[in-house]
Protein backbone atom coordinates (compact mmCIF):
# COMPACT_ATOMS: atom_id res chain seq x y z
CA UNK A 1 0.00 0.00 0.00
CA UNK A 2 2.82 2.42 0.87
CA UNK A 3 4.54 1.64 -2.44
CA UNK A 4 1.40 2.66 -4.33
CA UNK A 5 1.17 5.95 -2.41
CA UNK A 6 4.86 6.74 -3.03
CA UNK A 7 4.47 5.90 -6.72
CA UNK A 8 1.39 8.14 -6.92
CA UNK A 9 3.24 11.05 -5.26
CA UNK A 10 6.20 10.64 -7.63
CA UNK A 11 3.87 10.50 -10.63
CA UNK A 12 1.98 13.59 -9.44
CA UNK A 13 5.20 15.55 -8.90
CA UNK A 14 6.43 14.54 -12.35
CA UNK A 15 3.18 15.71 -13.90
CA UNK A 16 3.36 19.04 -12.06
CA UNK A 17 6.96 19.64 -13.16
CA UNK A 18 6.17 18.75 -16.77
CA UNK A 19 3.15 21.04 -16.92
CA UNK A 20 5.11 23.86 -15.26
CA UNK A 21 7.90 23.55 -17.82
CA UNK A 22 5.30 23.52 -20.61
CA UNK A 23 3.74 26.77 -19.37
CA UNK A 24 7.16 28.42 -19.00
CA UNK A 25 7.96 27.43 -22.59
CA UNK A 26 4.61 28.74 -23.77
CA UNK A 27 5.20 32.06 -22.00
CA UNK A 28 8.63 32.38 -23.62
CA UNK A 29 7.15 31.60 -27.03
CA UNK A 30 4.44 34.25 -26.58
CA UNK A 31 7.04 36.84 -25.58
CA UNK A 32 9.22 36.08 -28.62
CA UNK A 33 6.21 36.11 -30.91
CA UNK A 34 5.07 39.49 -29.60
CA UNK A 35 8.64 40.82 -29.81
CA UNK A 36 8.88 39.87 -33.48
CA UNK A 37 5.47 41.41 -34.21
CA UNK A 38 6.44 44.85 -32.95
CA UNK A 39 10.08 44.81 -34.02
CA UNK A 40 9.44 46.01 -37.57
CA UNK A 41 7.07 48.70 -36.29
CA UNK A 42 9.71 49.93 -33.83
CA UNK A 43 12.43 49.93 -36.50
CA UNK A 44 10.14 51.91 -38.81
CA UNK A 45 9.46 54.50 -36.10
CA UNK A 46 13.18 54.92 -35.37
CA UNK A 47 13.97 55.21 -39.08
CA UNK A 48 11.21 57.80 -39.50
CA UNK A 49 12.65 59.93 -36.68
CA UNK A 50 16.18 59.57 -38.02
CA UNK A 51 15.08 60.56 -41.53
CA UNK A 52 13.10 63.56 -40.30
CA UNK A 53 15.98 64.84 -38.19
CA UNK A 54 18.46 64.31 -41.03
CA UNK A 55 16.32 66.36 -43.42
CA UNK A 56 14.87 69.06 -41.14
CA UNK A 57 17.16 69.21 -38.12
CA UNK A 58 15.77 71.34 -35.29
CA UNK A 59 12.61 72.08 -37.30
CA UNK A 60 11.58 68.41 -37.32
CA UNK A 61 8.19 67.82 -35.74
CA UNK A 62 8.30 64.38 -34.14
CA UNK A 63 5.71 62.51 -32.14
CA UNK A 64 7.28 61.86 -28.74
CA UNK A 65 4.87 59.24 -27.42
CA UNK A 66 1.91 57.15 -28.35
CA UNK A 67 0.12 53.87 -27.93
CA UNK A 68 -1.65 51.36 -30.12
CA UNK A 69 -3.46 48.06 -29.79
CA UNK A 70 -2.59 45.02 -31.83
CA UNK A 71 -4.22 41.61 -31.39
CA UNK A 72 -5.68 42.61 -28.03
CA UNK A 73 -2.41 43.91 -26.55
CA UNK A 74 -1.76 47.53 -25.64
CA UNK A 75 1.65 48.84 -26.68
CA UNK A 76 3.07 52.13 -25.41
CA UNK A 77 6.06 53.83 -27.04
CA UNK A 78 8.26 56.83 -26.28
CA UNK A 79 10.69 58.66 -28.55
CA UNK A 80 13.29 61.19 -27.44
CA UNK A 81 15.88 63.06 -29.46
CA UNK A 82 18.64 65.20 -28.03
CA UNK A 83 21.22 67.33 -29.84
CA UNK A 84 24.77 66.25 -29.08
CA UNK A 85 26.55 69.37 -30.28
CA UNK A 86 26.04 73.13 -30.09
CA UNK A 87 25.24 73.55 -33.81
CA UNK A 88 22.43 70.99 -33.68
CA UNK A 89 23.91 68.86 -36.44
CA UNK A 90 24.15 65.57 -34.52
CA UNK A 91 21.21 64.01 -32.67
CA UNK A 92 20.79 60.93 -30.54
CA UNK A 93 17.43 59.22 -30.99
CA UNK A 94 16.17 56.92 -28.21
CA UNK A 95 13.10 54.75 -28.64
CA UNK A 96 11.39 52.57 -26.04
CA UNK A 97 8.30 50.41 -26.35
CA UNK A 98 6.60 48.43 -23.59
CA UNK A 99 3.65 46.10 -23.19
CA UNK A 100 2.19 43.81 -20.57
CA UNK A 101 3.15 40.17 -21.07
CA UNK A 102 1.35 38.11 -18.44
CA UNK A 103 2.52 39.21 -15.00
CA UNK A 104 5.61 41.03 -16.27
CA UNK A 105 6.14 44.18 -18.27
CA UNK A 106 8.06 43.51 -21.48
CA UNK A 107 9.76 46.03 -23.70
CA UNK A 108 12.35 46.88 -26.31
CA UNK A 109 14.70 49.80 -26.71
CA UNK A 110 16.48 51.22 -29.73
CA UNK A 111 19.01 54.03 -30.09
CA UNK A 112 20.49 55.62 -33.17
CA UNK A 113 22.14 58.81 -34.33
CA UNK A 114 21.01 61.29 -36.96
CA UNK A 115 23.19 63.85 -38.68
CA UNK A 116 21.74 67.09 -40.03
CA UNK A 117 23.62 69.06 -42.65
CA UNK A 118 22.41 72.58 -43.29
CA UNK A 119 21.83 73.21 -46.96
CA UNK A 120 23.39 76.39 -48.19
CA UNK A 121 21.04 78.58 -50.13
Amino acid sequence: MIEVMVATVILALGTVFLSQSFFISLDSYNYCSRYLQVMSWADEKVWEAEESLSRLGPAAALNNAGSFTEKGRNFTWYLAHTPLDAEGSLYKVDFAMSWQEGARKAGIQRSTYARYEKKEE
